[in-house]
This record gives C-alpha cells, structure tokens and sequence, in this order.
C-alpha cells in the first residue's frame, strides 16, 4: 500500500501558522500605526466610548471656532465703544472751558472740534466686522447710522438736524423774542405790571414757575389763571432800596432760570435792578414803570441766552430721541369752596360827649373834652369792677379789660387793658387796635365808619368771634364769620380725583370719578386704561400699580400712569394742563371708561395718543406755534439699524457650550451712545451771530448743558457700562472655553484608551508570536519530511 502526502497548509498545524502569520501583521500595522485597528470591528467594545467622545470634540471644535469669531466681533466694539469714551472726554473738555471766542462762522474752536467729532462718531458706529454691523442689532446688514452730513445738513427731500434747531428756537423765542411771554403793555394799572405765557397749552418758551417778592408794600398775584400770569401791584409805595422781586422759568430742557431784580437808588441803576423813584414830590408809579422795563429787559436776555441754548438741546432731544408726549387739550378746572372776605359792622353808631359822629381820636376819658358819649363809658366801665370783651380769632381767645381804675393802655399776649380812670389817655383808636390784636388780623381790618360804627373785616383767612356780655353790647360787637363760595380754578396736583368741596377744604376734580359699588343694582368701578393696562379707581386701600384711591389726587394718578408706561421723564401739570410723557410715544394710548371725569382732566378727546420722533413744530409761524408733530416723512432718520423690543444685547447670540449661551448685540440708539452722539451734535451744530448782543451768553449756557449731558447722572447707561457688559459676554466664553480644555484632554484619553496601541505590549506579543512561528515552522519542517520509512 502507498502513503499519501501531508497537505499541511490545510492541516490544523498549517491554520495556526497562519493565524500567527495575521497576528503578526496586525501587530505590525498597530507597532506603526499606534492604533488598535484600522477599523471600527477591530477597535474592541470600548469603541462606542470613544465613538462619543469623538462627537464631543466635534462640538468643542465648533464651539472654539465660534468663540474664536464672537471674540473678534467683541474685541472690534470694544475698540469702537473705547473710541466712543475718547470722542466723549474731548467733547467735554472743550465745552468745559470758559474760554467763548467765536470765529466767523459764529462758533468756538471746541465746537468745530465737536463739529469734527461727529462725523468720528458716526463713522466708528458703522463699524463692520465681516459683512456685520455691529451697532444695528438684529438688522446687521444696514448700515447703523446714516451718513453724518444728511444727519445735520438733511437731503433735498429731508430736513436734517440743523433745520429741526432753527424752527425749535424760533418756535421758543417767539416774534417778539421774548420766550413766549407777554409783558402787559399799557400796563394794567400805573402801579402795577403783568407777565403772561402766550397760550395755555404751547410746549414752547418759558413758562412762569413761581414769584416771590420782598418789595415793601407790593401785592404780587399768581403765577396762575390760564395762560399762566403773574402781576405785580406797587400799591402807590415806594419799594426801599435793596428789596427784591424773583420770577422763576421754567425752560424747555426741564431745567430752571431765575430772574432777580432789586429795587435800588443807585445811579446809574446796577444791571438787575430798578430805580426807585426819586422825583419831588414821589411818585411810586415811575418805579413801576422802571420795574416794567427791568422786567422787559431781563426776560429778553434770559430767553437770548439761557432758552436759547435750551432750545438747541431740546431740539436735539426731539430729532434723536425716540421719546415724546401728551398734552391734554384744555386747562381742565376743579371745584374748590373757599372763604370770601366779609366785614361786620357794628349795631351801636358811637357819639362824642357833644352828640356828634366819634372819631378814632375821640377820648375815653370822661373829664376830657369831648369824650365818647357817658352812656357807652358808664357801661364800658361798670364801676367799680369794669367789663372785658372776649374775642377769638386766628390765634386763639384773647380779652380787652375796660378797666376803671387805670389811666394806661396796655397789652400783654394779645390781652388789652384800657383804663377809663380820670386823666386816661386813651382814644377810641385803642379800641379798635385792640380788637385787631386779639382777632390776630391787621390793625387796618378794624375801621370806624363814616356813621361810627365799629367796622370788624375778616378777610379770607380767619374768623372773629365776639363773646358776647356788657362791653359788646356797649359796642354793638357780634362776631363775624368768612363767607364761602363755590369757584372754579385750574386743577393742579394737589386736586382731588373724587369728593365734595368743602371751605377750606382741597380742590376737587369737578367731574368725579367713581369706585363703584357691589350694589344692589351693582356698578362698575371707573378704569382709565394704560397701553392696555386697566387702572382701576377704589374706594381706599388701593394696591399696586394697577389701582387708585378715588380720595388720591392728581400728582398720585400721574405717578400711577408713569410707573404704567415706565416713563424716565415724570409726567407734569402747569397751569391746568396736564402733560403725559412718555419713552415710546408710539405705543401710548390712554383712555377711560368715564369719558366726563376724563375730560375734566383737560383730556376732550379720546384715545389719548402721542406723536412720534422726530418731532417737529407743527405749525406756521413758527413763533406763534403750539404743537409738535411727528416729522418722520420729511425727516432725516438718523438710526437705520433694529428698533425692536427686548435688550439690544439680546439682538446678537451665540451658543458656545452645551448649556451656555452668549448675548453681545448693541445698538446705536441705546441711551448712553445716543445721548453723547445727540450732545456731541447739539454742540457741534449751533451757531449764533458772532457780533450778537448774546452771542457769549448763548454759546456759555449751551456749554454748560452740553457738559452737563456727557456727565454721567444717577441710573442713567453709560458707554462703560455697555462695555461691561459685552465683557462679561467673553470672561463666560473664557470660563467655557477653559471647561472645554479640561474635558477636551478628558475625552482624548478616553479616546486613546479605547483605540491606541501600547507599543511596549505589541512589541512584546510580536516577539512572542515570532517565536511562537518559528517554532512552528520547525515542526511543519519536520512534517514535511515524514515517510513511511521513517514513520516505521
């Protein structure tokens, strides 16, 4: 029989060989590579960990590049923020300095610097980083800012912010260049002057705050009526030589003026003041006609400088600024009972010891001649004990002693003693004083008539009670009680929105508005409505914003529509007319459900609405204007980027962590960049006749405003402030991007640890299988040589 040969490559020695010839391979292709497989079959069941692990590093990978360009659109607004500071330092510096020397073109260097700086500004806020905007918000595409010489100078179909000052100031000033007001010509009497407000109702001008006045003699009325006047009424005396009269303005800007103007002898008269007269004989009505002309000269100067220059900066708030207002359309009236002057006269006509009319010099003492008639005496006297007249008046109970035994007149704490002894010196004009004194009212209010009776004037403050007893039978004394009488004047804060007028009581709306009552039958309460809000009138105990005590007066209702519409400028109310403002004049819209008590307010027309920046003057002549309107179709729009609701900063977001956004959006028209770029233009864009009579005075007030505008105020944005913010944009990117390292070389070694190869081990298992081979191969040598003979 024969042996067949050995196939050993199909043996079971043959397949291990080239297991070991595989391992090998794969071993080598691991040594060179560093990696447990090529692919995903061969990595092991660790591979899904590192599968994750890669992910993550893709999103980190992302995250990075996303950080990297966010940081870039950062650090570029920061630069143009910090440009923005530097722009604002100059601005400041130059209006600061007194120095006021204008050149040709009726301007001071630091307003050409400003001038200047504007177009910076306007450049620096069209920033770009790639095809971004970055001061446009969510509309990164457009340009922020138009371009500065259309902001300033307007196109031909638009009026820019030059044109918009000079139709403001005209509208201030008014056609006789004297803000708005009205000097009394002739004068309402010769001892007497009036200054009036043009209209009741006019955003322009100055309007009359408060009078006061130390003039000697003088009676000054107002500021009140509609328009807002005031007068002033010499009342045929001389003034004495440094007594004064204050008038204080209130400008267009808000802020206040005060005009002094003191009586003086001095020749020639002193700037602020006015000559008393000195004529022989006197003659008081001269110094009131000088007080006319002072008054006419100073009110010119303040409205050719100070308002002037408010002028320029409130022009500037309506061109720039997105805020606006309501005027109520009347000076609305309440209902107020107040006390009327009235004079008692006494029932007893006093005689003389001859049967004549008394006299205030008629003697009291019964041996003189002539005396008051021996009847009055003998009664007044009662001997030997006397009698005493109590009286009661402003401040409090006080009596007069007719006393027997004395001959002097004496008073001690309102109290009187008249002594009706022989030998007094006393007259019937003590009587009188004493009446006065204890009544705590003006000797001149207790008078004798022409008949001779006693005369007891109340006036409108207090009344006088007489106790009655001999003495005031004697007299013919009663007491005297102020009348009440039922007027109409102009509302103002302290009106009461609900109630009855009561004498000496607050003034009430006089159309009430009402809390309403669970009935039966049962009656709504009156709301007014707020931009959709529902303010709601109570009987008390009003909570919230949202509710209003009927028994609240205006100043309170005001208060609870701006905390409604979230108003930066308080709300007002001068001369009877309210004004509502507001930040978003295009969302106001104010009504209520008692149309009555609304139009008391001065509110005639419903829904109340505001017009909307820019704000032009809204009618011609411009001096005789009273309204602003919204100038937006014949109007340079100065911002062009997003206007939209919600946080500027919120207007740019980048995730740049699993569970970490970024916000570092901003916008042109925030408050800090728009308030300095609105200053930086006022400043840079007026201009005034350099040989006006004014021209320093103008160009000094607007500097001290403009200074005063880059100043930062109290709870007020500032341009660091938007720096802050973007800041804390990058240290969360910082803080993420360091997480992100950490986890970074985390998931690596997770990564290496499921897929590298340790070279040491596959060096050792190659060395291993080599051996394991060659060994191998020596057996299968050995095999394929086996025959039958060596076999046997």
């Amino acid at each position: 029989m024969s042996i067949s040969s050995i196939n050993y490559s199909s043996s079971i020695l043959g397949s291990q060989i080239r297991n070991i010839n595989q391992q090998l391979t794969d071993l080598s292709t691991q040594l060179s590579t560093g990696k447990l497989s090529q692919n995903y079959s061969g990595m092991g069941t660790n591979e899904g960990f590192a599968i994750a692990g890669r992910a993550q590093l893709s999103n980190i990978a992302a995250y990075t590049d996303t950080m990297t360009n966010v940081n870039v659109s950062i650090n570029l607004a920061n630069t143009a923020l910090q440009s923005l500071t530097t722009i604002r330092n100059t601005v400041q510096t130059g209006s600061a300095n007194t120095a006021q020397d204008l050149n040709v073109n009726g301007q001071t260097v630091a307003q050409n610097t400003a001038a200047a700086q504007f177009g910076s500004m306007v450049g620096v806020l069209n920033t770009q980083s790639g095809n971004r905007y970055l001061f446009s918000g969510t509309a990164f595409n457009t340009p922020s800012v138009a371009n500065a010489g259309d902001i300033i100078n307007g196109t031909t179909t638009q009026a820019g912010f030059k044109t918009v000052m000079a139709e403001r100031q005209a509208a201030d000033l008014g056609a006789n260049g004297m803000g708005r007001l009205v000097l009394a010509t002739p004068q309402p009497t010769p001892s007497s002057v009036k200054v009036s407000e043009d209209a009741p109702a006019s955003p322009f001008g100055l309007k009359i705050a408060a009078v006061s006045s130390t003039l000697t003699g003088a009676t000054v009325t107002g500021p009140s009526g509609s328009p807002v006047s005031f007068s002033v009424d010499l009342n045929g005396v001389n003034p004495n030589n440094g007594d004064k009269l204050s008038v204080q303005f209130t400008l267009p800007d808000g802020s206040t003026e005060q005009i002094d103007l003191t009586a003086s002898t001095a020749t020639p008269t002193p700037v602020g003041s006015f000559a008393i007269d000195a004529s022989v004989p006197v003659n008081p009505n001269n110094t009131a006609t000088n007080l006319n002309t002072a008054l006419n000269t100073a009110i010119k100067k303040l409205a050719g400088t100070s308002l002037v220059a408010a002028s320029a900066v409130t022009a500037g708030d309506n061109f720039f600024n997105t805020a606006g207002s309501a005027t109520a359309n009347v000076a609305a009236t309440g209902n107020l009972l107040s006390y009327t002057s009235t004079t008692g006269t006494g029932s007893v006509a006093l005689q003389d010891s001859a049967l004549a009319i008394a006299s205030t010099t008629t003697s009291l003492d019964s041996s003189a001649t002539p005396h008051l008639n021996g009847t009055i005496l003998t009664a007044l006297a009662n001997a030997p004990t006397g009698t005493t007249l109590t009286i009661t008046g402003a401040s409090g109970a006080h009596t007069i002693t007719f006393d027997p035994t004395v001959t002097t007149v004496t008073t001690a704490s309102g109290n009187t003693t008249i002594g009706l002894a022989s030998g007094s010196a006393a007259k019937v004009s003590d009587i009188l004083n004493a009446i006065a004194t204890a009544a705590g009212i003006p000797a001149a209010n207790v008078t004798l008539s022409a008949g001779g009776n006693i005369q007891i004037a109340t006036g409108t403050g207090t009344d006088v009670a007489v106790t009655g007893g001999a003495a005031a039978t004697a007299l013919g004394l009663g007491s005297v009680t102020r009348g009440s009488v039922a007027s109409t004047p102009q509302i103002t804060g302290s009106t009461v929105l609900s109630g009855t007028a009561t004498t000496g009581g607050p003034e009430v709306l006089s159309a009430a508005f009402q809390a309403g009552s669970a009935g039966p039958p049962a009656v709504s309460p009156d709301t007014i409505t707020v931009n959709g809000q529902t303010l709601t009138f109570v009987a008390s105990g009003a909570i919230g914003p949202n509710q209003i005590n009927i028994t609240d007066n205006i100043t309170t209702l005001l208060g609870k529509i701006d905390q409604i519409t979230g108003t930066t400028k308080p709300s007002t109310i001068h001369g009877g007319v309210i004004t509502i403002n507001t930040d978003d004049p295009g969302s106001l819209n104010i009504t209520s459900s008692n149309s009555t008590a609304f139009a008391a307010l001065g509110f005639t027309t419903s829904p109340v609405t505001a017009a909307k920046a820019p704000l032009r003057v809204g009618s011609s002549p411009l001096g005789s204007a009273t309204t602003l309107v919204n100038g937006s179709a014949t109007t340079v729009q100065w911002y062009l980027g997003n206007d939209g609701p919600g946080s500027p900063r919120s207007t740019a977001m980048a995730r740049v962590d699993d569970s970490v956004t970024v916000q570092y959006g901003a916008q042109a028209n925030e408050d800090a960049i728009r308030k300095e770029l609105q200053a930086v233009a006022v400043f840079g864009t007026f201009s005034t006749s350099p040989t006006g009579q004014y021209a320093g005075g103008q160009v000094a007030a607007l500097s001290l405003r403009v200074t005063q505008a880059l100043t930062k105020q109290p709870g007020q944005q500032r341009i660091e402030d938007i720096q802050t913010d973007i800041a804390m944009a990058q240290n969360t990117m910082k803080d993420a991007g360091t997480r992100q390292t950490q986890a970074k070389a985390q998931l690596q070694t997770i990564i290496d640890q499921a897929e590298s190869a340790p070279p040491d081990q596959v060096a050792s298992e190659i060395l291993s299988l080599q051996n394991a081979l060659q060994a191998s191969y020596q057996v299968t040598s050995n095999l394929a040589q086996l025959s039958l003979v060596k076999f046997l």
